[in-house]
């Protein structure tokens, strides 16, 4: 709504000349016909206006100056001013004067002018008394009525209801000429003021009104009368009575009068009251309801003087809004609708809200023939303005109905185009017919603003989506999926609404839910994997462990050992015979010693070049080792410093956020001394090269040269040897090799696949249970920490569901009574597909086949609990003992290696599978909704639907226009009141809501501001449609026609509801 003109600057633009005024009157009707078709929009009405013709008025001037100042001062007021009660007490002058003006062009700016009677009855609340504001009730005061009549002839009232009333009075004792009665007219009543002045004491006479205002303030009628008048054919649904609260508030609450009072006001339909602003109207409504009342308070400016005037009874000084046609049946459907419909304030809510927001209300529909169209059936030319609270889409089946839904959600860019019921390609956009590349839909925004696109056309996907759709089989399938155990479309609709609700501040800046999710959890991620790294280690020793601990792997170790003490028997008694040694004997030549004394010193000096040749190799080897290991640390080193520069970088970015100027490097820093271990790989190095160009020199010193010539002089001084000299020689070399091959055979802790080692690793055998066991112990804790830092994802995001679920459990939400609640779980996602991909189902064991093994692990997930640490962990070794051992019926839970049931042609690994297993990667915080306690996917299909009408449209703080289709369907009659009408009532508050229904019953209980009435001539293969107010005849016709009811049904629907 436009911010109301004030009526000084509104009258400064002086009086219209009578073109003007022509064409004025002319766009004005055709903007009456647009917002008819708009239908119950909000206005400001004011029932109590009173003209120059009343006998208690301050509009200034003779008669005629006094009227045109009231006409001109009416045509002033803000726009937003369109229904006007004309109020001259009993009389109807002033309302016959209002209606000969408007035939003469005059209030082209109200759109209906109402005639209402006012009355006293002849219950005392407290006599009309001169004040500084005019004429107020006195301390005796009768109860004022109001009784306000349809758009009728004046001479009407006058014949049917006025002449009907015929009070009487006997004001001279003992005497008929004291008797009084008669109609109320103008006439009469002057005559009951003369014979009441005539009647009073001479000395009073003189101090006498005059006899019209004597006679009108003597007047008084019976409610009853009042009541018998009204009920005429002629005022059937026409008329309505309101009740002055000040007069009935001053009846006293005595044990004598407490029915009275009370029946009094609630045989009214409505009450009035002029208050000074909305704060003293709110106090006077509250005390009525306090009372137990009617409560269904007006504010009337009841205008007595022009807007200028600083009295509070003047034009304009009314702050009742009414949503509605600028029909008397408008007003009628406010007075059953009253909470609904009637603001009384500055500006109604939801016109400040759609004035504010003009980019996400719908103006119209328009859906056209292209120009270039060849197309002989019309199919579509409709231009539909839609309101911006409920529109109602009602018609028989194959009425056009969803096309409407379907164009709007086009047009408006909605993501769900998939799920269209009427342009999809068996239907509108069928490929042989190509109907909808003929057409074209157009929405025109509230700011002005427009947006088309061709019927054969799918939404922009890059586009904003502008109208958020749920067509029947979206929510169908969405409900589909959650009894299936989960949905991602429904996962990211609640994260995007949690998300809506958390305050500016606490979004940190994020765009989303998930980036701020990520953001919150990013360290306990950290942490998570480097848990997932220690578990990975311990499941290395576990399966170790476990290969080591098998009869087979015992086994093969003894037979080893076997083998070797066979061979070390074998070689025991293949030991060389000894050899007497020649040298020994006196009898050997001088010549033969010393040859053999030669050939001994060769051999001195080979075995040394040998012993200088291993050194160096060994030598070697070592300082490879050093090299490798440093270099190792230096890596190590390089790459830590990495991880610390990116966390700082990390640190600088949230510090320059922080904006408190705190440098990264005086919260952490990092030194890093390469100097040694660079020191360290440069002395291997050089060792390595040293030793290299050893074992590589060719020159006469070099090692393989001497050995070359040592080994040749011993071959030489071999052969000078004398037979004898030469088999001890060949003793002696044969006694070497065998001490060797038996210190090997025999071996030591060091020396793998000695019979030493062979023997210690049996011995230790026996330690592996404990070894395991501690192992074991191990991961479960590091499982338990895993599972830890998942739960410290739960709280996270729990604490960001907090302000979605305050809104739920909000005062202003109480009174919809939903079990609603938002829950974080921890659950499980694609364990089951995960697992099998890594095992053979052909393979013996629990899992071995397809079928068997699904239902196996279905069994398991169902009686799992992840919710904490010691329910995972027990899944996880649940599992692995079914891999371990052949659970199945008639296996007795016979072992079964993990190795052999593994799917190795798939890339997989036992090491991987227990990674999996107990890093609980298939464990997640998930957000979950409920409803009285259970999950949604465990509700029946209706309870779900019902939920995510629920969620859409009560949780969702999406303002952008909703449509929904046939958000009714599977809902029983009591559903349908208790829960869906008010959370469609409460959504419409917020944000425009259309929707498709196949059952007016629905529009009609939720009130809808607008019905558009769908229908197909399929002879001549056109759409129509025909939209306006609940309250329009000719729409309250169609809404019938589809009820297969009556007229008095009709009425009935609009409580039938509330009684069930």
């Amino acid at each position: 709504m436009l911010a109301p003109l004030s009526r000084k600057a509104a009258r400064n633009e002086g009086q219209p000349s009578g073109h003007f005024h022509r064409l004025r009157r002319s766009r004005l009707w055709r903007a009456s016909m647009a917002m008819n078709s708009l239908g119950s929009t909000w206005k400001k009405w004011d029932l109590h206006v009173h003209t120059p013709e009343s006998l208690v008025h301050n509009y200034p001037g003779e008669k005629e100056a006094a009227w045109e100042a009231f006409l001109a001062d009416l045509e002033a007021l803000p726009p937003e001013f369109k229904v006007l009660g004309i109020n001259d007490y009993v009389f109807v002058d002033g309302y016959a004067r209002i209606l000969d003006e408007r035939k003469r062009g005059r209030l082209a700016n109200i759109d209906l002018v109402l005639p209402v009677v006012e009355l006293r009855v002849d219950k005392f609340g407290g006599v009309l008394e001169k004040g500084e504001d005019g004429y107020v009730p006195s301390a005796w005061s009768r109860i004022n009525l109001h009784v306000v009549f349809d758009q009728v002839d004046p001479q009407l009232i006058r014949d049917q209801f006025l002449s009907a009333i015929t009070p009487r009075y006997t004001l001279v004792a003992g005497s008929s000429q004291g008797h009084w009665g008669g109609v109320v007219t103008r006439d009469n009543l002057i005559d009951l003021g003369r014979r009441i002045i005539e009647s009073l004491p001479e000395a009073q006479r003189g101090s006498a009104p005059p006899p019209l205002r004597a006679g009108f303030n003597n007047l008084n009628v019976s409610l009853a009368d009042v009541k018998k008048a009204l009920d005429n054919p002629h005022f059937a649904g026409r008329a309505l009575i309101a009740l002055g609260k000040s007069e009935w508030g001053a009846m006293r609450w005595n044990d004598n009068n407490i029915a009275d009072k009370k029946t009094v006001i609630n045989e009214a339909d409505l009450v009035f009251t002029a208050s000074a602003n909305p704060g003293e109207y709110a106090r006077a409504r509250e005390a009525l309801k306090s009372a137990l009342v009617n409560a269904k308070l007006l504010d009337c400016s009841d205008a007595h003087a022009l807007s200028g005037s600083k009295t509070k009874d003047r034009v304009g000084n009314c702050f009742t809004w009414i949503k509605s046609d600028a029909t008397f049946q408008g007003l009628l459907q406010a007075v059953h609708e009253f909470d609904d419909r009637v603001f009384v304030g500055d500006v109604p809510p939801k016109v400040r809200k759609v004035e504010q927001a003009k980019t996400k209300f719908i103006r119209s529909l328009r859906v056209t023939k292209k120009s270039d169209s060849t197309l002989a059936e019309p199919w579509f030319d409709a231009d539909v303005p839609l309101n911006p609270d409920l529109v109602a889409i009602i018609g028989n089946k194959g009425s056009g109905k969803s096309a409407i839904a379907d164009i709007v959600a086009l047009v408006g860019n909605t993501r769900h185009h998939l799920k269209f019921s009427f342009l999809k390609d068996t239907r509108f956009r069928k490929p042989k017919t190509k109907f909808a590349q003929h057409f074209v839909g157009e929405l025109t925004w509230l700011d002005g603003n427009k947006a088309e696109r061709s019927l054969d056309e799918d939404p922009d996907p890059s586009g904003i989506e502008r109208v958020k759709y749920l067509p029947q089989s979206y929510v169908e399938d969405l409900c589909n999926e959650l009894g299936d155990g989960g949905s991602a479309t429904f996962d990211a609709e609640l994260r995007k609404i949690i998300y809506s609700h958390v305050p500016e501040p606490d979004r940190l800046d994020k765009r989303s839910m998930n980036e701020l999710l990520d953001f919150k959890v990013a360290e306990i991620e950290s942490r998570r994997n480097a848990i997932k790294g220690l578990i990975a280690k311990v499941n290395a020793t576990i399966l170790d462990a476990d290969r080591r601990s098998t009869p087979q792997f015992k086994r093969e170790l003894e037979e080893r050992v076997a083998g070797k003490e066979a061979e070390l028997a074998a070689l025991d008694a293949a030991k060389p015979e000894p050899v007497t040694d020649p040298s020994a004997s006196d009898e050997t030549l001088a010549e033969a010693k010393e040859q053999a004394q030669r050939v001994d010193a060769l051999e001195v000096e080979l075995r040394s070049l040998e012993t200088e040749e291993v050194s160096l190799r060994e030598r070697r080897a070592a300082a490879v080792k050093k090299q490798a290991i440093a270099k190792r640390v230096s890596q190590a080193l390089a790459n830590h410093k990495k991880v610390h520069e990116a966390f700082i970088a990390e640190l600088e970015t949230l510090l320059v956020e922080l904006e408190d100027n705190i440098p990264a490097a005086a919260l952490a820093s990092l030194q890093i001394a390469t100097g040694p271990i660079d020191d360290a790989i440069a002395q291997a190095n050089a060792t390595i090269e040293a030793v290299d160009t050893a074992l590589a020199e060719q020159g006469e010193t070099g090692l393989q040269s001497r050995r070359a010539v040592a080994a040749g002089a011993l071959e030489d001084a071999k052969g000078k040897l004398g037979e004898p000299q030469r088999l001890f020689v060949l003793y002696k070399e044969d006694l070497a090799n065998w001490e060797r091959n038996r210190a090997d055979i025999v071996g030591d802790l060091a020396k793998a696949g000695s019979i030493v080692q062979l023997k210690a690793e049996i011995e230790s055998l026996a330690t592996l249970p404990s070894i395991l066991d501690a192992a074991r112990a191990e991961r479960a804790s590091l499982a338990a920490q895993a599972h830890g830092q998942i739960q410290a994802m739960v709280d996270e995001y729990r604490r960001l569901y907090q302000p979605v679920q305050s809104f739920v459990a909000s005062e202003e939400q109480k009174e919809m009574n939903l079990p609603l609640s938002f829950e974080v779980r921890i659950e499980e996602s694609t364990f089951a597909t995960k697992l099998l991909q890594q095992l053979n189902l052909r393979a013996r064991g629990s899992f071995m086949g397809v079928d068997d093994s699904a239902a196996t692990l279905r069994r398991l997930l169902q009686e799992a609990s992840f919710a904490n640490a010691e329910g995972a962990v027990a899944f996880a070794e649940s599992v692995e003992d079914l891999l371990r051992f052949d659970r199945r019926e008639g296996q007795g839970g016979r072992a079964n290696p993990i190795e052999d049931q593994i799917a190795t042609a798939r890339g997989a690994t036992a090491q991987h599978l227990l990674d999996f297993l107990y890093a609980f990667d298939y464990l997640s915080p998930r957000y979950s909704l409920t409803y009285d306690g259970q999950d949604i996917g465990q509700l029946s299909p209706g309870e779900r639907g019902l939920l995510l009408l629920v969620f859409y449209l009560l949780v969702d703080k999406d303002d952008i226009p909703i449509v929904i289709d046939q958000p009714e369907e599977n809902l029983d009659n009591q559903t349908i009141y208790k829960v869906l009408v008010r959370c469609i009532k409460r959504a419409k508050e917020r944000r425009q809501v259309i929707m498709v229904t196949h059952n007016p019953n629905l529009a009609v209980v939720c009130d809808a501001e607008q019905i558009v009435y769908a229908s197909c001539d399929k002879s001549g293969s056109r759409f129509t449609y025909e939209a306006g107010a609940i309250e329009n005849p000719s729409i309250r016709e169609k809404v019938v026609q589809i009820l297969e009811g009556t007229e008095p049904a009709f009425k009935n629907r609009q409580f039938k509801y509330r009684l069930s």
